[in-house]
């Protein structure tokens, strides 16, 4: 069986769009998956997936590893700073803390990014921020604790803020290290798994919109939608859409941020 056709024949079953999985990193990654488990094709991998509902879980775990960099897009942040915490912070009791969801957050640069503006423009307002990660990857939650970063991370990011919370040592940069103990970092497999409850806003760009089939879409923004509280807010990435048949559930305020609906019509 060619890698295509493996493709084509197995990622539906897993709710993915096969389309989005054709590069070269990602056919030396499945076959790195052979490898391990003694496997010599794609035919054989195929058919271990399908009699065992743990390599399927693996499987979508290592096939949706995200790659994300600081401040990406930066004009989200800015509206996010101006506007939108604010707004969520003005309809949230001052005793209550606001919940943030960094779903798919790789290796931590969009949850840092999330922290360091927070403290940047709301560490004074004495409200506090409790702030999730997860990913399904282990081994990028990993990554992200130890708060190791190349200059490429940063293109976005405002050189100040780089030099204010980053210790550049030979072109690697090392993450104040007290910031890591501010996050609650947590393994989660999107597909698999029930969201965490009462979030403000939900982070979850370039991943579920971008690699999910459109009924595992559908399936997702319900639970995001029983995952916020009211009027919370779901981020998704710059080119992603929410899917047709889910307009009873959130509405686009600025894209990429739509609103939670609660009303007669939702689902």
């Amino acid at each position: 069986m060619e890698y295509k056709e493996f493709l084509k024949t197995t990622l539906p079953h897993l709710g993915l769009r096969w389309r989005r999985f054709r590069s070269k990193s990602i056919r030396k990654r499945i076959i790195g998956r052979l490898n391990e488990l003694g496997l010599h094709s794609f035919s054989q991998y195929q058919s271990y997936i399908l009699k065992k509902e743990e390599e399927r879980w693996f499987l979508t775990g290592l096939l949706t590893v995200t790659i994300s960099r600081f401040w990406r897009n930066a004009r989200l942040f800015q509206a996010l700073e101006n506007t939108w915490l604010p707004a969520v912070l003005g309809r949230t009791s001052e005793n209550e803390p606001l919940k943030i969801w960094s779903a798919g957050c790789a290796s931590g640069e969009e949850p840092y990014s999330l922290l360091i503006l927070w403290l940047e423009s709301f560490a004074g307002s004495g409200r506090e921020l409790r702030l999730l990660a997860s990913d399904s990857d282990s081994h990028c939650l990993e990554r992200a604790q130890q708060g190791l970063y190349s200059a490429s991370s940063f293109r976005e990011m405002p050189l100040h803020l780089r030099q204010k919370y980053f210790t550049n040592e030979k072109g690697t940069f090392f993450l104040r290290h007290d910031l890591t103990q501010r996050i609650e970092w947590f393994e989660h497999n999107l597909i698999w798994e029930a969201p965490p409850s009462n979030n403000n806003i939900i982070f979850c760009r370039n991943l579920v919109y971008t690699y999910f089939m459109d009924e595992l879409q559908k399936e997702i923004t319900r639970r995001f939608h029983q995952a916020l509280v009211p009027k919370g807010l779901l981020v998704v990435g710059r080119k992603d859409r929410l899917p047709y048949g889910t307009e009873g559930l959130f509405r686009l305020v600025d894209h990429p941020l739509y609103e939670r609906i609660d009303s007669p019509e939702t689902i």
